[in-house]
């Protein structure tokens, strides 16, 4: 079982061990020396220790202190970097074409800890496939502190390539979750302003979309900047 918050449970064991020796020596080196420094102030008896000993303690106190500085700022990076690139997949789409520009798609919710939801099945007219919803942005600092977006996936729908096709055609399109929830309208109009601006780095609407593709599934991936597509043959 994990015993570190995301996303340092992730880090290299190596680099945890060597930031915990190093802080731990330079501690102990320090507090050594501060020790040594009010006995000898007050006058109260102690070792003697030349000119060369207190000389290779400091050595090591700030040896072992750049050490640890060093493994600290490593690990932040890499930690920073592993929130930064992390992707969450969120839902398993595939799509074929029954007939011209009427297509199918075979929709599958997934939970976060990666339980898969019921087959859901929707036919919708276009030259593509669209997923989409609302997505909660936080600010890159808290990003990097491993907290995830917020989001809901809420419509799947066809897409036309061309203008002129759209205009012509009626859309077709699919609440998922029974479409976007007032709270969602109320953080977009809201969710940057005053002290939410803060915390929150941008609230809005996105979606995805692809061509029909009978040899392909797709997973709809969730990032800290919203939703991408990742293809992979069946």
């Amino acid at each position: 079982m994990a015993i570190l918050p995301e996303p340092f449970a992730a880090l290299p064991r190596a680099l945890l061990v060597t930031l915990g020796v190093s802080a731990t020596i330079a501690l102990a080196t320090w507090l050594w020396l501060a020790r040594r420094f009010v006995r000898g102030l007050f006058r109260r008896p102690q070792r003697r220790l030349g000119l060369v000993g207190y000389l290779l303690a400091l050595l090591i106190g700030l040896g072992s202190g750049f050490v640890a500085v060093a493994a600290l700022a490593l690990m932040t990076a890499l930690a920073g970097y592993s929130a930064l690139s992390a992707r969450a997949r969120v839902a398993e789409v595939q799509c074929v074409e029954r007939a011209p520009q009427r297509l199918r798609v075979y929709y599958v919710a997934l939970a976060p800890d990666g339980l898969r939801g019921p087959t859901q099945i929707f036919d919708v007219d276009g030259d593509e496939w669209s997923v989409g919803g609302e997505v909660l942005r936080f600010r890159p600092a808290l990003v990097a502190l491993g907290l995830r977006p917020l989001h809901a996936v809420t419509r799947v729908e066809g897409r036309w390539q061309r203008a002129d096709d759209a205009n012509r055609h009626t859309g077709t399109a699919h609440d998922l979750l029974g479409g976007s929830p007032g709270a969602w309208h109320w953080l977009k109009r809201f969710g940057t302003r005053g002290p939410l601006r803060w915390v929150v780095d941008g609230v809005h609407g996105q979606s995805v979309s692809q061509l029909p593709d009978p040899t392909s599934t797709y997973d709809v991936l969730l990032t800290p900047n919203g939703y991408v597509l990742d293809q992979h043959a069946r």
